[in-house]
């Protein structure tokens, strides 16, 4: 019996996989939140061990798995190829099933180079904006504790724990253990 599975990626924690292959059938699904410029993505990994043949494997989008190289689209695709399974790339709405040939190869690996291109655009593009926003004056990262230590000194001192130290200073409590050793 074949089965639909599906892959689904997420660079960061914070980011949502909802709309991921939303009203996509699938019987097995595998996710994880990772950056694909990095080659160890174990829930992709297992997701390929895991298809038997006539089974589907399910992508959102080619970016979803092949962004650290062409070459990787390819070998990937090939390997499932072999396998008797199937793999859709939904949102470029490409099917690849059985050998593929020359024509196939040469648009997969053009459409993975696009999306590689595309994230090292991305990265570009944001390191212009912190060098500009840096040469405009503003501040990068976490803004700085308004709580000075004395303040924390004295409210430790008075018998406050650190969590009602910091709840009582609007900071949180690794701050609070930083600021009590300066």
């Amino acid at each position: 019996m074949s089965e639909q599975v599906g892959y689904i990626r997420v660079s960061t924690a914070q980011q949502n996989t909802a709309r991921q292959l939303d009203g996509v059938h699938l019987d097995t699904v595998f996710e994880e939140k990772t950056s694909a410029k990095t080659k160890d993505r174990p829930e992709l990994q297992a997701a390929i061990r895991h298809c038997r043949k006539g089974d589907t494997l399910n992508v959102h989008s080619l970016d979803r798995v092949c962004r650290s190289g062409a070459g990787d689209a390819v070998s990937i695709v090939e390997e499932l190829t072999s396998k008797g399974v199937s793999i859709v790339f939904h949102k470029e709405g490409l099917t690849f099933s059985g050998t593929m040939s020359a024509a196939q190869k040469g648009v997969l690996s053009i459409l993975a180079a696009v999306a590689q291109m595309e994230r090292e655009l991305i990265k570009e593009r944001q390191l212009e904006g912190i060098a500009a926003a840096k040469a405009a004056g503003k501040h990068m990262g976490r803004p700085k504790a308004a709580a000075t230590p004395e303040q924390v000194r004295e409210l430790r001192a008075s018998g406050l724990s650190i969590a009602k130290t910091a709840e009582q200073l609007g900071i949180s409590p690794a701050t609070v253990k930083r600021l009590q050793k300066t």
